[in-house]
């Protein structure tokens, strides 16, 4: 009885609790985390590359171009998910203390998106693609596997620039993307129009991604069956990349498919069902005879049957790797799919969705700081060897903000030296502090 009623109390208690909010004139930020993606920027070089190649405003006045595309991203990394976001950032005075700078304003923003053309694009490519080089060189990357895909992102409007009507009966922007499969960073990124198919531009896209590599580095693609094409995969040999692109099914490679004999199919090593098998094929077209493997799965009892394949549902990709196994080959081609949990990321959490609101142009540009804030945090981790995750993998987004970046902090200025102050009680502090150190010795020191 006595545990009883000292519990009654202290809920009593609880609930008479009076809460009264007031302002405070000290630097207080919720964002304490954001000094590690700052020196994530600092140790791929982000200023150095875009203050060498970019050049939109024609006055110096107020922000420059560096800290438009610094300010932008850090503030989509941190959650922002549109333009109308940076006036919540703006409020935050700790950061601006840390940052050195002040957000723009969201209409200053905007008008300085619209002000991008195409060469301005190219500007910002060649910036970004330094700095993704910069980050290879950070990690000591001796072997890049590269995720080529599409995806819509569809508009409520026809009237958006660029914006056209697709088969899945919405009007949609249509952008080309590749993702690096170890660190999950986006590579490079090309907003097309809705009506642009899977493979188009991918040729030059492909040149332009290779050129984010450093030289020395071996280099594997995995594309899925709308990029199959004779002149692509000869693109491909030509610069010495491996490759495993998907084909799509037709009846000519279901006749080779079934002319292999049935004491050639193995099972696969790490699925319950499936077997896998291969063959060799050239393209109609074609002088290169190539390796092609298969992987099929018995239909279900009751499920519908195809007269082209029977009671099997078969998958085929081309490869030129004649080294390692179909078997495994199949299940490093079938990982491809984690190029959708990217998309996914870009549109869910750092503000993919909305850029069917502006012209082409500054959508375009939208993309490319979407994609600069999404690898500042896969840098943090990669660079910073947080290894946060289930079994040291990385974390998402909003985990990755949860623990690391939204942490409060009070912000402190003394002997010229700004000091973040984060609570004792931080179960991650440890980890937080030793990630900082490993960032700040990538960072070229000051001459």
């Amino acid at each position: 009885m006595a545990c009883r009623e000292s519990h009654r109390l202290a809920q009593e208690a609880t609930s008479q609790v009076s809460v009264r909010v007031e302002t405070t004139t000290r630097a207080v930020t919720a964002y304490g985390g954001a000094e590690l993606l700052r020196a994530a920027a600092r140790a791929v070089g982000v200023a150095d590359a875009v203050e060498a190649s970019v050049s939109l405003k024609q006055r110096a006045r107020g922000l420059s171009d560096t800290e438009f595309v610094l300010g932008i991203a850090e503030s989509i990394a941190l959650g922002a998910r549109c333009l109308d976001d940076l006036a919540v950032a703006r409020g935050d005075v700790a950061q601006r203390q840390l940052r050195g700078f002040e957000l723009p304003a969201p209409q200053t923003a905007g008008a300085w998106l619209r002000r991008f053309t195409l060469g301005h694009l190219g500007q910002l490519n060649r910036a970004l693609a330094e700095v993704q080089r910069n980050a290879y060189v950070a990690a000591g990357v001796r072997e890049v596997t590269l995720d080529f895909d599409s995806t819509y992102l569809f508009s409520r409007s026809k009237r958006r620039q660029g914006v056209d009507r697709t088969y899945k009966k919405g009007y949609a922007l249509h952008p080309l993307l590749c993702f690096d499969a170890t660190s999950g960073a986006a590579v490079h990124a090309r907003l097309r129009r809705g009506k642009a198919g899977a493979s188009t531009g991918m040729r030059t896209f492909l040149t332009e991604t290779l050129r984010r590599v450093p030289d020395g580095v071996t280099v594997r693609a995995r594309l899925d069956s709308g990029f199959y094409g004779g002149p692509l995969l000869a693109q491909m040999e030509t610069a010495e990349v491996t490759y495993l692109c998907g084909v799509p099914i037709i009846p000519a490679l279901l006749a080779a498919v079934a002319a292999i004999g049935e004491g050639c199919w193995a099972p696969c090593v790490d699925k319950d069902d499936g077997e896998v098998a291969e063959f060799g094929y050239r393209l109609r077209d074609g002088r290169v005879f190539r390796r092609y493997i298969v992987k099929r799965i018995a239909i279900e009892a009751g499920e519908q049957a195809t007269v082209e394949q029977g009671a099997w549902r078969h998958w085929i990709f081309v490869t030129n790797d004649h080294h390692r196994s179909a078997i495994d080959l199949e299940c490093e081609h079938r990982h491809k799919a984690l190029v959708e949990a990217g998309m996914r990321e870009l549109k869910s959490n750092y503000g993919l969705g909305t850029i069917r609101r502006h012209g082409f142009m500054a959508n375009w540009a939208w993309l490319l700081l979407v994609c600069l804030a999404h690898n500042l945090c896969c840098w943090t981790q990669q660079l910073g060897r947080l290894g946060a995750g289930r079994n040291g993998a990385d974390l998402r987004a909003k985990r990755l903000r949860y623990r690391y970046l939204v942490v409060p902090a009070l912000v402190a200025r003394s002997a010229r030296q700004v000091t973040i102050r984060l609570p004792e009680t931080y179960p991650h502090l440890p980890r937080f502090l030793a990630a900082l150190d490993r960032l700040k010795r990538l960072a070229p020191q000051p001459a």
